[in-house]
């Protein structure tokens, strides 16, 4: 099986059908792909990230008026089939020779014995949600429970191993994680199909996501084999004696191919059958073969398709999701860039490069996601879209503090809120446990008027305005809040609230609201003080 020439994407096209497609078909013209349709949402992300970094490699526009060219007039199947020939060696899947994001030893012959049967591992494995050993060891699949998926086609088995390599998490000694870290978060451009002017098609969304090679990238341009962006084609570099990767041992498209973890998958024993996954029929994969101590990815590498976040000392950290989820607080560092600060947090590259490029004023997205991880454990996927907000040059700064403000009004005010209703729930509220869930249903309350003021603040800016925009979030900051706390400290089901502890927590709330701290964050006037009867 070759990636290149099998069809093995799922996709949903123009009429609504869903059907499987190799990667050249992409810029299909005749009842186009519209979007990836995978069984499960980490692998629509793998799969978009896989034909994003195809198209870097092969096919990358020589300067922005040859990407502009390529946004317009989309290749033909024919051109596509032609770039990506060039490195077609590096995308079997089985055989004899190199196999993709596989180990380039033969694991699986190489060990023998006892110690092949601790390295080989069932196939459900790969998914960076399945129970595996310490879990099932303590009886500890309650919400994911194993044996879900006990064979998969190829299609979904090569799927899954791409999705842990770009995503790896920590998983004991020697293995390692992914180039940007375990669960890392990703943000992709997308189009708005109410606004942005061109085709919805897949081809335009991931498009979007690919550099001019103007665009300097961590990675040495002098190592240009093909072995130097695939690491799969040479043998592993391994990590027993602390040996690592950094920029200046690969080119930078090996970023895009980064494979941490030493994996086999085992094509020696498959079955004819039906995939426990998408349900084709194929022959299906049980299990694959793994060793430690792969690949370790070390130094200042940047991905293109991730946020960092940067730090007054030290190299700039990966973003990674966090408990809450993604929300509008998180806007302005995966859209703009936050102000200086002891950290902050800065847009992938493609963002950055994309707001840069002078292109008619029409409404795009971000499609922000990822695991958030506790070290190996998962807790949770995280996806949300994102408008981008095309702000002009002259008052993006000021732009910049104002959103700011709006971000940290609305983080003080979540706290308030948890804080007010414990004490109207709890006689001793410090003693309580995580109401975490107050602050999420808080941000989703006012996400929408937050989204309508950032439009508002790109107006206002120029005619000296702003402050208007500010007052006007104040107010829906306190309305939030105030009707929140009622609702949760008025639910029928908190049966040993106290009414008058309940009446004193929302005085106390309402107060403030409209002190001086919540002013200051959004640099509002002082109020006069009332004037004694």
């Amino acid at each position: 099986m070759n990636l290149l020439d099998t069809p093995w994407i799922p996709v949903r096209r123009s009429d609504g059908d869903r059907s499987i497609i190799r990667p050249a078909e992409i810029a299909a013209p005749d009842n186009p792909p519209l979007t990836l349709d995978s069984p499960r949402a980490d692998f629509n992300g793998a799969l978009a990230q896989f034909l994003i970094g195809l198209l870097q490699t092969c096919y990358a526009p020589k300067d922005d008026r040859e990407w502009e060219d390529r946004l317009e007039q989309p290749p033909t199947v024919a051109v596509l089939d032609q770039a990506f020939a060039r490195y077609r060696d590096a995308f079997e899947v089985d055989g004899a020779g190199a196999r993709f994001m596989q180990d380039y030893e033969a694991l699986e012959k190489r060990l023998t014995g006892q110690k092949r049967k601790s390295a080989t591992k069932p196939i459900e494995w790969l998914f960076i949600d399945a129970p595996t050993e310490n879990t099932l060891e303590n009886n500890a699949d309650h919400f994911v429970k194993r044996g879900r998926v006990k064979a998969l086609c190829p299609a979904c088995a090569v799927t899954a191993l791409f999705t842990l390599q770009i995503n790896a998490p920590s998983g004991g000694v020697g293995h390692r994680t992914s180039l940007r870290g375990g669960g890392p978060l990703t943000t992709l451009l997308a189009l708005d199909p109410d606004g942005s002017g061109l085709p919805d098609t897949l081809w335009h969304h991931l498009w979007l996501n690919v550099l001019p090679q103007t665009v300097r990238l961590t990675g040495n341009l002098q190592l240009s084999e093909p072995k130097d962006i695939f690491p799969w084609l040479a043998p592993t570099r391994t990590s027993e004696n602390d040996q690592n990767v950094t920029p200046e041992d690969a080119h930078p498209y090996q970023i895009y191919w980064a494979m941490p973890r030493r994996i086999r998958l085992d094509f020696d024993h498959t079955d004819d059958g039906t995939c426990d996954l998408c349900g084709r029929r194929d022959r299906l994969l049980t299990r694959y073969v793994t060793l430690n101590y792969g690949i370790n990815y070390a130094g200042a590498w940047r991905h293109p398709l991730t946020p960092y976040r940067e730090q007054l000392k030290g190299e700039a950290i990966p973003e990674h999701p966090q408990p809450g989820g993604i929300t509008y607080r998180h806007w302005l560092g995966l859209i703009c860039k936050e102000p200086e600060g002891k950290t902050r947090l800065t847009p992938a590259i493609v963002v950055r490069e994309f707001q840069r490029k002078k292109l008619p004023e029409e409404q795009f997205r971000v499609w922000a996601f990822g695991y958030d991880m506790d070290n190996m454990k998962p807790r949770c996927w995280y996806e949300a879209i994102l408008p981008l907000y095309r702000v002009p040059e002259e008052i993006r700064d000021d732009f910049t503090k104002r959103v700011a403000q709006l971000t940290e009004a609305a983080e003080y005010v979540a706290g308030l809120l948890k804080s007010r209703v414990k004490e109207a729930w709890f006689k001793r509220p410090g003693d309580k446990g995580n109401v975490g869930f107050l602050a999420d249903s808080f941000y989703q309350h006012t996400e929408s008027d937050f989204y309508a003021c950032l439009p508002r603040l790109v107006d206002a800016l120029p005619q000296g305005r702003d402050l208007e925009v500010l007052q006007a979030w104040h107010a829906i900051l306190t309305r939030a809040a105030l009707e929140l706390f009622d609702e949760w400290s008025g639910n029928d089901e908190i049966a040993f609230a106290d009414p008058a502890r309940v009446a004193l927590a929302r005085d106390d709330l309402r107060k403030q609201l409209s002190g001086a701290k919540l002013a200051k964050i959004l640099t509002l006037p002082k109020r006069p003080k009332e004037k004694a009867a």
